[in-house]
């Protein structure tokens, strides 16, 4: 849950354009009461927060004429120190203090309202072996990441995936940025949208398939995102909502220790139901959607799984097998 500091800092990233209590309290989630107690608090802090009124609509927007900056690290230093404290007196003349000196360092430049900057280290490598994605840039990521810590949408140059696709068919579109996934190696944008009946949806966007992106000053509402409910049925990289949730049962052999811990220590979602018949084996019950990915994995490991239901998911691996084999012999 975020603290007082972090929603007051959240509210300052977004008054870097106008806004009314009723558009702060719809992207912020919460009543305008809660808006307007922040308010106060930030303009005690004498940081160029400004009212004023147009077409009828009161609106609050901080501009500063003049930057004076009172070293935010320092602040959130001094926060932290607070959130440890107790609640006995003298922790309570502690914390007393600690306000007035938090107050009398903030700064006056809106630029530094912003949420500290995630940067990628250069001594930090995700390396999933040859076929993992090459072309990520980090200051695109970063980008991204500020985008989403701040609230406003970006818009991003895409190029879809697929046979038949040339550079012509790349778009520019703006999206508002909920979260950065990694998923089965693939880095991720999974960005939100309002459809036509109001209903939050999500939408799936590969990092090295975006050549460009740009931050905008526009705000996004409050979308409330849950991944294992983004990814539930799925297996791998795919997210199909189209193909029909089915069972699938399949036979770890006894021989494969290996595959067994794995399935031991998955994370499926809906969890998976695990057990053991007389002869070792385990026995793995799911609910998923049958796509290409999972009937390719299934081919890989094809000599330490047997699959018991669905029989066409059966079929359809032999059939891949036989082609495979039939191609080989060619």
């Amino acid at each position: 849950m975020a603290t007082s500091y972090e929603k007051i800092n959240s509210i300052k990233s977004k008054l870097k354009v106008k806004q009314t209590v009723k558009s702060l309290a719809h992207l912020m989630g919460c009543g305008p009461r809660t808006i307007f107690r922040h308010l106060e608090v930030i303009a005690e802090e004498n940081c160029g927060l400004r009212k004023f009124k147009e077409n009828g609509e009161t609106y609050y927007v901080i501009q500063t004429e003049k930057s004076a900056n009172f070293n935010q690290d320092v602040v959130k230093q001094l926060e932290r120190i607070k959130k440890n404290l107790s609640t006995t007196a003298p922790d309570i003349k502690t914390t007393k203090l600690l306000d007035k000196v938090i107050r009398a360092m903030q700064t006056t430049d809106p630029e530094d309202f912003k949420p500290e900057a995630i940067s990628t280290d250069p001594d930090y490598v995700l390396d999933y072996g040859p076929f993992s994605d090459d072309k990520l840039q980090d200051t695109m990521v970063n980008r991204v990441l500020r985008a989403i810590h701040e609230g406003f949408a970006v818009k991003i140059r895409y190029r879809p995936a697929g046979k038949g696709h040339t550079d012509a068919d790349e778009f520019n579109q703006e999206v508002n940025p909920v979260k950065v996934i990694m998923r089965m190696d693939t880095l991720y944008l999974v960005a939100g949208e309002i459809d036509e009946k109001g209903n939050q949806i999500f939408k799936n966007y590969v990092f090295e398939r975006i050549e460009q992106v740009t931050e905008t000053n526009h705000a996004v509402p409050k979308f409330e995102f849950d991944p294992k409910i983004h990814y539930k049925y799925a297996f791998g990289k795919w997210v199909d909502s189209d193909k029909p949730v089915v069972d699938v049962s399949l036979e770890i052999k006894a021989a494969s220790k290996w595959l067994q811990t794995q399935f031991e220590r998955s994370h499926f979602y809906p969890e998976i139901s695990k057990r053991y018949d007389k002869n070792k084996n385990m026995i793995v019950d799911m609910k998923l959607r049958i796509t290409p990915d999972l009937e390719t994995w299934l081919m890989g490991v094809a000599t330490d799984v047997r699959i018991l239901k669905p029989a066409s998911l059966k079929e359809s691996v032999k059939a891949m097998l036989r082609k495979a084999l039939e191609e080989m012999d060619a």
